[in-house]
């Protein structure tokens, strides 16, 4: 098996450098194998699979190589000193996939398929604290979605990039629309998605009947997205909501 994907990374079609560092990334992977559990063994040959194909193959529409080296790094590093050297190759590899497969500018909203679904959950492994307090995983969102006729929900793509995740309680009967989920994964934040999100959100709320606002509602403290829904021009009410800030947004 090993033997198969050393050749599987000589073979690729890609540049000389990123295919080194592939190589060295596999080799750190394979002396740290022994000391994780079987189901990381497994599961880390598997994403290593996937990132390959993603470097290999310029159709694939869907990319989440930053997603798979962060969630192998957090695995790792409570290793200590026997997962620094494919932290550092994952390092090392992270600059030359961007390089070869970016740019992730242009963020859009996208349907969550089949094929994608895992890929969206996977994301919020990536939160640390106090973050992933601060927002239900995005498959306990989804589970609550087949079961809601008012939840609208989409995969936040920055390219061809899966970055986030977004669901929107969706009534034009009354009319409300509220924000009920949103999160960008911890390897993409800072560079403008989730902005670019909540601009695609209210594009599509503003199609909806009568919508004049948008609502929010957030946790305070360590880790809170007040700050951010503030600079996107949402305004505190005030109000509490199940023990969070309720913030809106004027869309007349």
């Amino acid at each position: 098996m090993e033997e198969e994907f050393a050749a599987q990374i000589a073979a690729a079609q890609i540049p000389p450098d990123l295919k080194v560092a592939f190589s060295s990334y596999f080799q750190a992977f394979e002396a740290l194998k022994p000391a994780l559990p079987l189901r990381y063994q497994h599961r880390f040959r598997n994403w290593l699979g996937q990132i390959l194909a993603e470097a290999a193959d310029p159709t694939l529409q869907t990319h989440w190589w930053e997603t798979a080296l962060d969630l192998i790094a957090k695995a790792v590093e409570p290793l200590g000193e026997p997962g620094m050297p494919l932290v550092a190759a994952g390092r090392q590899l992270a600059p030359l996939l961007m390089a070869h497969l970016g740019p992730y500018t242009e963020v859009t909203l996208r349907e969550i398929t089949e094929e994608t679904v895992v890929t969206i959950c996977r994301l919020s492994d990536t939160l640390t604290e106090p973050q992933k307090f601060m927002v239900a995983p995005n498959a306990m969102s989804l589970a609550q979605a087949l079961f809601n006729k008012k939840a609208w929900y989409r995969a936040i793509y920055a390219g061809k990039a899966a970055v986030g995740f977004l669901m929107l309680w969706d009534d034009d009967e009354l009319p409300e629309y509220f924000l009920w989920r949103f999160m960008i994964g911890e390897p993409c934040q800072g560079r403008g998605y989730g902005t670019q999100a909540i601009q695609r959100l209210v594009e599509y709320v503003k199609t909806r009947p009568n919508a004049r606002e948008l609502g929010v509602s957030c946790e305070l403290g360590p880790g809170s997205p007040e700050q951010f829904y503030l600079r996107q021009g949402f305004v505190s009410t005030g109000e509490f909501l199940s023990d969070e800030l309720v913030l809106k947004l004027s869309l007349v």
